[in-house]
This record gives C-alpha cells, sequence and structure tokens, in this order.
C-alpha cells in the first residue's frame, strides 16, 4: 500500500511538473500575412498573423536594423501584407518562431521612399571596402566555424556602418560602427543615470575593431578585438575584453547586443554627460 503511494505520488508531481522547452521541428519556409506587434515587459516583438489564425514569431524589436524595424512598423500601422521567408523552429511549448537574420523580408506597398524589400535586419547598411576582403569575409573563425565570418559579419543588426581594409596578403582591418539609436534602457541600468537617453548627445560613435589574420587553410583569427568610444567632446577610450573570451564575436555570430556599461557608467559619472554618483538603476 505504501509503495502504490509512493508511486501514485511521483506520478502526480511528473505530470505537474513543467515540460522542458525544445525544438521539435526545423524546416525553410515562405509565409505571408499580416504584422503584429506585441509589448510584454517593456520587450515588443514583431509577430506574422497568418490568414488561418495561426502566428508565426518574427524576432524582438531590437534585434532589427533602422531599414528592419522601419519597414516593420509601417506593416504593422498600415496594416500591409508581409511575405517572409526563412528558417523557421517549431518547438513543443511555444508560439514557432524564425531564426534572425531572415532570408527574405517583402513588405508590398510601401512607398517609393521606403525599403520594398529587406534581405536581412542589417540590409541597408553601407560597407566601404580598400583591397580585396573576399578571401577574409570567406574564412571562418578557428573558434567559431558555424558560418563564414563575411556572413556573421553582415548579418549582424547592430551596426550602422560596416568597413574593410586591406593590410596585406593575410591581414585585413574589419571595422564597424555601433547603431547607438538602437540602445535603450532596457540594454544597461546606466543610461537612467545620463543626462540623455540618446546616446548620440554623449557619444559621436562607438566602433567595433577587429583585425582578421588569415591562415593557408582557410581560416581565420582574431586577436584582441575592441571597441573604440569617442565621446561628444573628442575624449577617446578603448576596450579590449578578455573574459569572458571572445565575446565580441558570440554576440555578433548570435546577433545580439553587446554591452556597452563600461563607457556607459565613464558617461554617467561624468557630470557633462551624467548625473554623477548615485543609484544606476535595479541590478
Amino acid at each position: 500500500m505504501t509503495r502504490t503511494c509512493v508511486l501514485a505520488a511521483l506520478a502526480a508531481l511528473l505530470l505537474a511538473a513543467p515540460v522542458q522547452a525544445r525544438v521539435v521541428k526545423e524546416m525553410q519556409v515562405t509565409r505571408t500575412g499580416k504584422v503584429a506587434a506585441v509589448t510584454e515587459d517593456q520587450v515588443t516583438v514583431y509577430r506574422l498573423m497568418l490568414d488561418n489564425g495561426r502566428m508565426i514569431v518574427i524576432g524582438d524589436k531590437a534585434f532589427f536594423g533602422p531599414a528592419g524595424r522601419a519597414a516593420l512598423d509601417q506593416a504593422v500601422e498600415r496594416k500591409l501584407t508581409v511575405e517572409i521567408s526563412g528558417h523557421l523552429l517549431i518547438h513543443n511549448d511555444q508560439p514557432p518562431m524564425f531564426t534572425l537574420p531572415l532570408e527574405r523580408m517583402d513588405v508590398r506597398g510601401l512607398s517609393a521612399q521606403a525599403p520594398a524589400s529587406v534581405q536581412s535586419p542589417a540590409a541597408s547598411v553601407q560597407e566601404q571596402q580598400s583591397g580585396d576582403a573576399a578571401p577574409f569575409k570567406a574564412a571562418k573563425l578557428r573558434f567559431d566555424k558555424s558560418a563564414p565570418l563575411g556572413q556573421a559579419l553582415d548579418a549582424y543588426a547592430f551596426f550602422s556602418s560596416r568597413s574593410w581594409q586591406v593590410q596585406g596578403a593575410n591581414k585585413a582591418e574589419f571595422k564597424a560602427d555601433l547603431d547607438l539609436s538602437s540602445v535603450s534602457e532596457t540594454d544597461s541600468r546606466f543610461i537612467a543615470r545620463l543626462n540623455s537617453k540618446n546616446l548620440q548627445d554623449t557619444f559621436k560613435s562607438i566602433t567595433f575593431v577587429a583585425q582578421i589574420v588569415l591562415h593557408a587553410d582557410g581560416t581565420a583569427d582574431c586577436p584582441d578585438p575592441a571597441l573604440e568610444a569617442v565621446f561628444q567632446d573628442g575624449t577617446k577610450d578603448r576596450l579590449v575584453l578578455k573574459e569572458p573570451p571572445n565575446y565580441y564575436f558570440d554576440r555578433i555570430y548570435k546577433n545580439r547586443k553587446i554591452k556597452l556599461d563600461y563607457f556607459l557608467s565613464k558617461a554617467a559619472l561624468n557630470p557633462k554627460y551624467g548625473k554623477g554618483a548615485g543609484t544606476a538603476g535595479p541590478q
């Protein structure tokens, strides 16, 4: 009798335990529908509402560059039809979602001034190139061979400009300005301590800089990538992160925002830009 009760209790606990989220199917798809923007816990998410009443998560608004956000916001406001092609993940306990970057996004009916087709969240970013950067773009980093380097850098949604400068047969420099307009209070507790929440009032630029070393086997290394900040008064600062290792490229390959707390904390303590020492918001 006791054993039966114990087994029954264990069965009840198992049934009551939450099911662990997992991907049950992946596929390449093209889907058409209207776009909705839903905000929960200060995070805005775009959803593709299909004609059959179902929906697919497109992605967080913060993950899209200026062109992508503008196109999707127009689609929401004007109830335009959007066709999206991309890699779809179907989970066991949550709505299906596209992985970013999208392969193609066509917003039908935009005005001539607006982008009618967005190939990826970062598609509109201008790029400058000095020398033949193709071998460097085709290389895969030795510590992350999931995608060619150029593909990952092109797909990153939070660059506002990119440039390549080839410095030799096996060396090139990549620079990209971060899109300061994409940074909000949800990204750093120090923004609440700044005089202006618009980071362009504090910084002229924050630039990702990487020296790429190409190897004969088609792989590449990038020793000591850095962020270089220029404040509005011309003061410059530079940050090379040793820990965690490969932090910058890990964020880029996963299409996630790079944390700027180092520069923002300094700005908050500077009376030109911040409110000085004090509570920087919730930890």
